[in-house]
């Protein structure tokens, strides 16, 4: 029975790479990498295929590195704390930024829905940018 094969890698499938080793913890290899990566996606790329793309070569041996200790450190370096709750933030920063995309594809999807609306209603466009209607602030017309 032949196995069948994975789909081509596009560039979601680079990015969620690129963003598995930003976040990995703890040992690093390419099977481990491999493993974490068929969970999400349901199938299996080679260690080569993702070795190919540059990107995703560079950024598995910097990650590596990162994990090792090997990176040469600056010595404007933060203590632990500091690194802590910068990863802190930035996580924060990264869970904010996803709800906010999430929320935004609601809001497209809700106009798309009130556009083919409009249009089977014949509104046209100029109807729906029509300024809206001057608040009437003279309460008092008949009252002097």
């Amino acid at each position: 029975m032949k196995k069948s094969r994975a789909p081509d890698l596009t560039q979601a499938h680079i990015t969620t790479v690129l963003d598995t080793l930003d976040t990995w913890r703890g040992k690093l290899t390419w099977d481990l990498l491999l493993d974490k990566l068929e969970a999400v996606w349901g199938y299996r790329y080679s260690r080569f295929t993702l070795g190919s793309y540059a990107e995703v070569a560079n950024a598995f041996l910097h990650r590596k590195d990162a994990l090792r200790g090997t990176l040469p450190v600056s010595r404007g370096t933060p203590t632990d704390e500091r690194v802590r709750a910068a990863i802190e933030q930035a996580e924060r920063f990264k869970a904010k930024a996803a709800r906010l995309e999430a929320e935004n594809n609601l809001l497209l999807e809700q106009f798309v829905t009130w556009a083919h609306n409009a249009e089977n209603k014949g509104v046209t466009m100029d109807m729906l940018n029509k300024p809206l209607p001057k608040p009437d602030r003279d309460r008092s017309k008949g009252v002097k």
